[in-house]
């Protein structure tokens, strides 16, 4: 019960720093609804190619976790909010199992959002404000990198504490660690440029003052 303690904590934690009123107003009100659902489905499409062996990881996969491009229009802690929903409902509800929700939330909604967070952070503070810069940094680059360094951090995990004698594929993981950052960084970006452009209320991290004038 680590695991679900750990997600709780961190969710309350989210959730005092982006209060409940706030998912009243819109968009919130229908985007965050609209983001679970999404999210929830997305989690468990995967598809592989033809004849390859189930569950091999670094084959042809479709995979859309969420947590940078919620990042880059909501910031941090409201993303950490809807994630929660997003790991219980897709993973809990249609896959069953509490501590492999709570899992599911802690390593790949919790550490992309923190290392696309920073990310962000950096692309901000070091990087002239663009538009193009906005799209390209905090759409793509953050979610790319958020799935490789979080990638990263698991596997170094997985190196550090498994059982001596279990054979670790590196060449699988870094292959799929690509794939999956490519997928990731590509759907990030494309959204966040569309919304941008129909939708620029619903990034609240965009500052039209700050991007339109360079």
């Amino acid at each position: 019960m680590t695991w679900v303690g750990l997600a709780v904590f961190i969710f309350l934690g989210a959730l005092l720093k982006s209060p409940p009123s706030i998912f009243s107003k819109p968009p919130l009100s229908f985007l965050a609804v609209a983001a679970i659902l999404f999210l929830a489905i997305a989690w468990n499409v995967s598809p592989t190619l033809p004849g390859q062996a189930p569950g091999k990881f670094y084959g042809l996969i479709f995979h859309f976790y969420g947590a940078a491009l919620l990042t880059a229009m909501f910031g941090p802690a409201i993303a950490l909010t809807i994630l929660l929903p997003v790991a219980f409902l897709g993973i809990f509800v249609l896959q069953g199992g509490m501590i492999e929700a709570a899992q599911h939330y802690l390593m790949v909604c919790v550490l992309p959002t923190f290392f696309a967070y920073l990310t962000i952070q950096v692309i901000q503070k070091y990087i002239p404000k663009h538009l193009f810069v906005l799209i390209l940094g905090n759409g793509y680059v953050a979610a790319f990198l958020s799935v490789i360094l979080s990638g990263i951090v698991l596997l170094i995990g997985k190196m550090l504490f498994a059982s001596t004698g279990t054979h670790i594929d590196l060449e699988g993981w870094l292959l799929g660690l690509i794939i999956i950052a490519f997928m990731e960084g590509s759907l990030s970006g494309m959204l966040l440029a569309i919304f941008l452009i129909y939708r620029p209320n619903w990034v609240s991290t965009y500052n039209e003052s700050a991007y339109m004038n360079h």
